[in-house]
């Protein structure tokens, strides 16, 4: 439905109502064909103007009553032109409201159509009498039936039992109203309501879908929730560093130093060796490196390359495509890849196979690869922390470890201390280990005296922290006081150190050469042998001195370092 604005002209300059006629001129609701006014500069020429039903003319409005403007209403006046004045000017106003009414319901209804031209759902439109009076593409498309077969026919004899029947018998919304269509056996999902003007029922109108869509969709959703859910399963794989460099505990010289390495390697991307014996804190160090880099945010990943067959540490590490190998039913995604960004820590990184060195020396060189069973190259920016207790050097002599990757690991080495020797640490570490065991044990408060400490630092830890640990919660769940006694403490270490003295042992392991004891042990007890032998009075203690080739400072330092004196 289209509009065509009325055609005016305009006989005397009225300064206002021109004003007027060009505001309702822009709002489309008419033409001005031009002001007749021989004695106004503002007039809008329209001499040339001559009668032709090219140029119709609806309306002559005339301002002025003087003869000379009478007079030209004929040169413009058509056959079917109106002429009006000021008394009549209300007919203008009329007409235009009408025509800017109709302009106003002509976009309604182009809207309207634009719209349900492209839904994707059905719809249909049918009077108060139950006559289909409307029905879009989509109403086509899904249930098989023609406009003209559907238009002009009451709901009653096509759809007897739908939800716009329902609708006009009871006057009030049907949601959810399911229902097959007689042109193609869909089923379909309906929702109608009432249409009232001004309180007047005058038909309804319905929306549906093609359950069988829903239904795909809805298994589409439930492929991707399981794509989500395996995302988040990876996801939940990725670590935020645990450990910052305020959990390393330790005030030697030893420890100091490797902190001063380790914050330095948190200020780049370098990869980093971290090299020791089991328990010395590797984990813990790697942690902090990334905790105090620049990428703190981004993800830390773990791999232990020890605990995870070689058979499926590739997958691990570089994901796979969903069909590389028979359980592989859907994608997963590498440790490698979940590191983009952020820091990989490989621990045990020397009993990687010969072939996944070789796979990530391509990482780091290129810092890109493919998952198992994919063509697509995949490019990461991933700072990778490596560590191991094994003599890398060792390994790439005897051809168990790549030469080149070897250097490209050995950007910045960090050497995590033992215990032995930096044991001057040993009560800060008890206190800190002793808060944290009763913390995830939930136990009271529990502290060792000075004696049952130096009964700890006698033993050489070849377990490291972590066998400190273990033997301080075996002794924390023993005790039954909250400081536990020497004599528990002296038990478990006589367990340790073997139920033979020190001198006996070292004689069975030098008779066998089946075992090797720490020199803190044997230095013990040959300090301990001489002070027996010479006595503890102070001409005792200078032969005894003597005897095992130090001064007697250093004898007294050692009797203070190992409690010998002691009760």
């Amino acid at each position: 439905m289209t509009t065509m604005p009325l055609s005016l002209i305009l006989i005397g300059s009225a300064p206002e109502l021109q004003r007027t006629l060009l505001d309702w001129k822009q709002l489309g609701a008419i033409n001005l064909i031009g002001v007749w006014d021989p004695h106004s500069p503002d007039a809008i020429s329209c001499e040339s103007l001559t009668p032709s039903a090219e140029q119709p003319v609806d309306l002559i409005l005339v301002a002025n009553k003087e003869r000379e403007y009478l007079d030209k209403i004929s040169d413009f006046q058509q056959e079917r032109t109106l002429v009006i004045d000021f008394h009549t000017f209300w007919i203008l106003e009329l007409l235009v409201e009408k025509t800017l009414d109709l302009q106003a319901l002509s976009k309604s209804e182009q809207l309207f159509q634009t719209i349900s031209k492209y839904s994707h759902e059905g719809i249909q439109f049918v009077d108060a009498q139950g006559i289909v009076q409307y029905v879009n593409p989509s109403f086509s498309r899904i249930t098989n039936v023609s406009p003209e077969e559907r238009i002009g026919k009451s709901i009653f004899d096509v759809s007897p039992n739908g939800a716009l029947a329902q609708v006009l018998k009871t006057r009030a919304p049907v949601i959810g109203w399911k229902s097959t269509s007689h042109g193609s056996n869909v089923e379909t999902i309906s929702n109608a309501a009432p249409i009232t003007v001004e309180g007047e029922f005058r038909g309804a109108v319905t929306t549906f879908q093609d359950i069988t869509e829903i239904k795909h969709l809805s298994m589409e959703l439930q492929q991707r929730d399981l794509e989500i859910s395996s995302l988040h399963d990876h996801l939940r794989q990725v670590h935020i560093p645990r450990y910052t460099f305020q959990d390393i505990i330790g005030e030697s010289k030893s420890i100091q130093r490797t902190i001063e390495i380790a914050k330095k390697a948190a200020r780049t991307r370098s990869t980093v060796l971290i090299t020791g014996e089991s328990g010395t804190g590797k984990e813990l160090f790697a942690h902090a490196i990334h905790a105090s880099s620049s990428f703190h945010q981004k993800p830390f990943v773990a791999v232990n390359c020890a605990a995870i067959p070689a058979s499926l540490l590739e997958s691990e590490l570089f994901g796979y495509e969903k069909g590389a190998f028979t359980h592989a039913t859907k994608q997963k995604i590498g440790k490698i890849e979940l590191a983009n960004e952020g820091t990989l820590f490989l621990d045990e990184v020397g009993d990687m196979s010969p072939q996944l060195q070789a796979k990530l020396l391509r990482v780091l060189q290129s810092k890109e690869f493919e998952r198992v069973g994919g063509l697509a190259t995949i490019k990461v920016n991933v700072r990778i922390i490596a560590a191991t207790n094994h003599n890398l050097q060792q390994l790439v002599e005897e051809g168990a470890f790549r030469e080149d990757l070897y250097y490209r690991l050995h950007v910045i080495r960090l050497e995590t201390p033992p215990l032995r020797d930096r044991i001057e640490d040993l009560p800060a570490l008890v206190q800190a280990l002793m808060e944290r065991i009763g913390s995830r044990l939930g136990l009271s408060p529990m502290a060792l005296t000075n004696k049952g400490t130096g009964l700890l630092s006698d033993y050489h830890w070849p377990g490291n922290i972590r066998e400190l640990e273990n033997v301080l919660e075996r002794l924390m769940n023993e005790s039954t006081s909250s400081v536990i006694p020497d004599s528990l403490v002296r038990m478990h270490m006589n367990k340790l150190l073997g139920t033979l003295s020190a001198s006996h042992a070292a004689g069975q392991a030098a008779l066998s050469g089946t075992d090797i004891l720490p020199l803190r042990v044997m230095e013990r007890e040959q300090i301990n042998r001489a002070l027996s032998k010479y006595g503890t009075s102070l001409a005792g203690k200078k032969k005894a001195a003597n005897s095992l080739g130090i001064s007697i400072a250093t004898l007294y330092n050692k009797i203070k370092e190992y409690r010998l004196q002691e009760g």
